[in-house]
């Protein structure tokens, strides 16, 4: 948030600190009554002329420019895919408890849309099912067999947007969750890890017909390739899918995942690659839970981008 114009801000209603009276002095119930209030005089006094520009302006609302119906069907393809490969299938809320991306990863709030009523707009799908995957496991005294979570999803975004054809502020995502718990050797994570991205590769080599799709693993840890549990989860995926090679890309550094970040990779023209999929382990479920013991892998897939690169609409 600029500096600048929250002092301004402070000088214009006489009150020093306004901000942070508001959101750190200031009770929950309080604030949103006090911000509903606000919100109810902001649209009594629009007028229709400033509700049409606000519509035609506001990245935020503008319809997509994609078929409903076919995407539908395309959309469909990929959830009963998801349903045979074992994951659970969710109709999300479109919104979540407000925090649901900055508090448990490195998200700055000003790229969600923030809500009224203790939420924020689902900005990431994946976060909701780490919070329905640690309901569901406590509930069941946090079993040792895994739960397979997927969803479909739109998602609205405030960060900037790419000024690339096809990117947009709101936009579909295939979601996937894989939570379980840890039962020594890795099992966990080796088993996981291939049941997410061989769904990925299979759906867009088999179904999709996209041609050869690229798995690609990285390596976060300070010891690279080198790092033991990174050695152990790539032996254990090159003998279960031998006829399946596996990229290893430079290592990189831990920001959103833990130990290592998966991609699927397709082609997008003649010289061009799309990163299509992407997934890695996180320690929301163990923040959630406050159990340690607790294991979860993420992963994504760009379902509209795809679409509109496949019907040739970008």
């Amino acid at each position: 948030m600029d500096e600048k114009i929250l002092r301004r801000i402070d000088g214009e209603a006489g009150v020093s600190g306004l901000s942070e009276i508001l959101g750190e002095r200031l009770r929950a119930t309080d604030l949103n009554t006090l911000l509903l209030d606000v919100f109810q005089k902001k649209a009594v006094a629009a007028s229709p002329a400033e509700l049409l520009r606000a519509y035609r302006e506001n990245r935020f609302v503008r319809p997509s420019n994609i078929d409903p119906l076919d995407f539908g069907n395309f959309v469909m393809g990929w959830l009963h895919a998801a349903r045979n490969a074992g994951f659970s299938l969710l109709q999300l809320s479109p919104l979540a408890p407000l925090g649901s991306c900055a508090a448990l990863a490195t998200v700055h709030q000003n790229k969600v849309v923030s809500a009224l009523r203790g939420t924020e707009v689902v900005a990431d799908a994946t976060n909701v099912l780490a919070l329905e995957s640690v309901l569901r496991r406590e509930e069941e005294g946090f079993p040792f067999d895994p739960l397979h979570l997927g969803a479909v999803h739109r998602h609205v975004r405030a960060q900037a947007i790419p000024r690339t054809p096809g990117y947009s502020a709101h936009f579909s995502i295939l979601g996937l969750t894989s939570a379980g718990r840890d039962t020594g050797d890795r099992i966990f994570e080796k088993e996981s890890l291939l049941r997410h991205m061989f769904f990925y590769r299979d759906y867009l080599e088999n179904e999709l017909q996209l041609g050869k799709a690229t798995l690609r693993l990285k390596p976060l840890s300070s010891k690279g390739h080198s790092d033991p549990v990174f050695r152990s989860i790539m032996t254990y995926l090159q003998e279960n899918a031998p006829a399946s090679p596996i990229e290893v890309a430079d290592g990189g550094s831990r920001n959103y995942y833990e130990c290592l970040q998966f991609k699927v990779v397709v082609a997008a023209g003649t010289n061009d690659e799309l990163e299509i999929a992407d997934g890695g382990f996180t320690d929301w479920t163990r923040q959630l839970s406050s159990n340690h013991k607790e294991r979860l892998l993420i992963s994504g897939l760009g379902l509209e981008l795809l679409y509109k690169i496949i019907r040739h609409l970008v």
